[in-house]
């Protein structure tokens, strides 16, 4: 991908440095009251989804159409600055992104692949929207909208925005209630089939955020996840955050208090 279009809207304080990271150090996880860090191992266990290893098939129509998706945001970058192209892509794609994870009967694989490829497409030409789309998995169950994200995503530089991300990620990982498993993995799910049928230029992105997720609710599945996610993109930081916390033993509160 064009590291310039990453390094123009990339945010300075977004996942990486609020949930798994508090200015570059590893804040208290579960079970590390007594200065011992948690035996992860204990703590994570298989959930149902997709392998890591299973094999990725990638139709030349959808090849085609991530090109044809990252070309234009390009463009409109140039032309409009990336605040503006972002805005453009991000409140419809998030949107069907909020309906799958919502529906009745969800199944990854009813997912249409061409909304699947702008997900991608979007995760990887825009961090911060690719952050945003972590938000609606983590954040309060209260916010069910694209416009409730749309400022992470547009504006992530904003100090309101940065502040309010901060905020509702920490208080996320610190709270000692179960999430919503079952949201989170939906997503986990989505982000898994994205990848499966993107070019590796696009995948590297979506296998990260399924990391976040199957770390966040226990999921063994993470440290491979991640682990191939740096495989397609050896820069992938948000990856390298997840596979830093595993072994740091860093992991949300409500994990530690699991029966």
């Amino acid at each position: 991908m064009d590291e310039t279009m990453d390094e123009s809207i990339e945010p300075t304080e977004g996942i990486g440095t609020a949930g798994a990271t508090v200015a570059g150090k590893a804040p208290s996880g579960a079970g590390e009251e007594d200065g011992a860090p948690p035996d992860v191992g204990a703590l994570f266990v298989p959930l149902g989804g997709f392998e890591p290893g299973e094999e990725r098939l990638v139709d030349e129509r959808d090849a085609a159409c991530c090109e044809r998706l990252h070309e234009r945001y390009r463009e409109r970058c140039r032309d409009r600055g990336p605040g503006e192209a972002t805005g453009e892509r991000f409140a419809e794609v998030c949107a069907d992104w909020l309906a799958w994870l919502d529906a009745d009967g969800f199944d990854p694989f009813d997912c249409e692949a061409d909304k699947l490829c702008a997900l991608a497409v979007l995760m990887t030409d825009s961090l911060a929207a690719r952050d945003a789309f972590i938000m609606t998995l983590v954040a309060s169950p209260d916010a069910h909208d694209a416009a409730d994200f749309v400022g992470f995503a547009v504006h992530p530089h904003a100090p309101g925005n940065a502040a309010r991300m901060e905020r509702e990620l920490n208080a996320a990982f610190a709270k000692p209630q179960r999430p919503d498993v079952e949201r989170i993995l939906r997503g986990v799910e989505i982000c898994e089939r994205a990848a499966q049928i993107v070019p590796d230029g696009f995948a590297a992105h979506p296998l990260a955020v399924a990391s976040y997720g199957m770390w966040w609710v226990g999921d063994a599945r993470a440290l491979e996840t991640a682990a191939h996610a740096i495989m397609l993109d050896e820069g992938m930081r948000l990856a390298g955050i997840i596979l830093t916390a595993l072994l740091r033993g860093v992991v949300p509160q409500w994990l530690g208090r699991r029966p």
